[in-house]
């Protein structure tokens, strides 16, 4: 008898390889897909960690610098009393202007009376109101209902040598440690002989808000800064951050009977009394910033709330990955 060698594989085999490539495929598959959602997943999570870090530095940054104005911190910011304003005064239809004891309004430079609130911070409401305050943000449409507003006024940059160095668009602080004087490029320039000592800085009012662009329809963070240019007025700029959805600041408060330089409580801005904003007792702030992703995330639903000091957010039970920035700045500069 002849034996024939086998050659080829049974069915047996072929299925048994059939299977196993099966199982490989299906194992490959799931890892790709699982990587694919992980990739998502990190891309998410480090734009929301850089948007969040973006916008807190800017913020935190002209936070720390309130009240600043170089040699003249700290002395009465009064016009006609050691503040001489040469340049021409902004009208209070293009400024931002707050009335926080029912006096005459504020703006953005000195006033006679003695009133200069170097730090501003209230909330807007369901009507797109700041309770009558700073009307040059609560009159913008697409607000970010219960989301603070945050002026700022300081001066900028470093010590600006020469009359050649400025722009025509902004306006400028010279001081010494005994006077002042906010020009533009358009006025004389002050010499060491009419001011001794004195440095030049840009003086700035800058505002922060949230609202919802309009182009994208994700909420933003935006700055307003004071302009000299085109009828000097309060410009707003483009979008600063994309994906900020709220913004809380608690402002620190020392409430002993004695000064003694050392935050107590942090409360909302409605709870500072002017006495207390006269007094110099706000030295502190806290920030909360709630970022969201730019885009959604259809694997994962968000279903948490998130506490921003007092303020609540519920959960939006929605694709949108989200992050708590919070960061306490101290006001070392803050005199009213």
């Amino acid at each position: 008898m002849i034996r024939h060698s086998q050659q080829g594989f049974t069915l047996i085999e072929w299925l048994i390889a059939i299977v196993i490539g099966l199982f490989l495929t299906a194992g490959i598959s799931s890892f790709l897909v699982a990587s694919q959602r992980s990739t998502e997943s990190t891309y998410h999570s480090e734009q929301l960690m850089e948007s969040g870090r973006i916008a807190m530095h800017l913020i935190t940054r002209d936070l720390r610098m309130v009240g600043f104005f170089g040699e003249y911190t700290g002395n009465p910011m009064v016009r006609g009393s050691g503040v001489e304003l040469v340049a021409t005064d902004i009208t209070a239809a293009n400024d931002c202007t707050i009335d926080w004891i029912g006096s005459t309004p504020e703006g953005s430079f000195p006033s006679v009376d003695g009133r200069f609130s170097s730090l501003f911070v209230g909330q807007i409401n369901s009507s797109n109101s700041l309770n009558g305050q700073y009307s040059c943000v609560s009159s913008r449409s697409n607000l970010v209902v219960d989301s603070d507003v945050i002026g700022i006024k300081r001066v900028i940059g470093s010590p600006i040598q020469s009359a050649g160095e400025l722009d025509s668009d902004r306006y400028y602080f010279a001081a010494n440690a005994a006077s002042a004087q906010i020009f533009t490029s358009a006025d004389p320039w002050p010499t060491e002989t009419v001011m001794p000592g004195r440095q030049i800085w840009e003086y700035q009012h800058i505002v922060y808000y949230l609202d919802v662009s309009a182009q994208s329809g994700l909420p933003v963070l935006r700055q307003l800064y004071l302009d000299n240019n085109s009828g000097m007025q309060i410009l707003g700029s483009g979008p600063l951050v994309e994906g900020i959805e709220r913004m809380r600041v608690l402002l620190g408060v020392d409430t002993d009977t004695t000064q003694d330089g050392v935050v107590n409580d942090f409360v909302s801005s409605d709870n500072v009394t002017p006495q207390q904003w006269s007094e110099g007792r706000v030295i502190g702030a806290k920030v909360f910033l709630l970022v969201r992703s730019l885009t959604e995330d259809k694997n994962y639903t968000n279903g948490n709330s998130y506490e921003l000091g007092d303020l609540s957010v519920a959960a939006a039970n929605d694709h949108y990955r989200r992050a708590l920035f919070e960061s306490v700045v101290s006001l070392r500069n803050m005199v009213y």
